[in-house]
């Protein structure tokens, strides 16, 4: 499992079990009060309190194999107004990368420019307050 989702009327979703099936899209339209995410090591990371949240992953596709990819993070994100607060985490291990396996950097962006200046999609509704 990926992720455990607990919704504010007390019922769970369980995520995919690999990075290219999340199930993100098979979400539940219901408000998200938490999600704990598995991180490379087994433990988990929770997110709570956020107006939406989303989930994406990162790879690269080899161009002489379509069907081979390597996963390069997973980035974990809650958004409160026009802020979003995105967490990622590194999913691959290189000569030249400075971070390792399990890696988390926070950051955060403005509303509609939370990946490469750009707006995602996928957003979860969370507990508006």
């Amino acid at each position: 499992m990926l992720y455990k989702i607990l919704f504010s009327d007390g019922s769970c979703y369980l995520g995919g079990e690999s990075y290219k099936e999340t199930l993100w899209n098979n979400i539940p339209d219901k408000q998200i009060k938490q999600i704990a995410f598995s991180l490379p090591d087994g433990n988990m990371f929770v997110l709570k309190g956020y107006d939406e949240f989303n989930h994406i992953v990162e790879a690269t596709q080899d161009v002489y194999n379509s069907n081979k990819f390597t996963l390069r993070y997973q980035y974990l994100m809650g958004r409160l107004g026009d802020k979003v607060i995105s967490y990622r985490i590194t999913l691959f291990e290189g000569k030249n990368n400075r971070y390792s396996i399990g890696d988390v950097t926070r950051r955060e962006y403005t509303w509609g420019k939370e990946y490469s200046n750009k707006p995602t999609k996928g957003w979860k509704k969370g507990i508006i307050k």
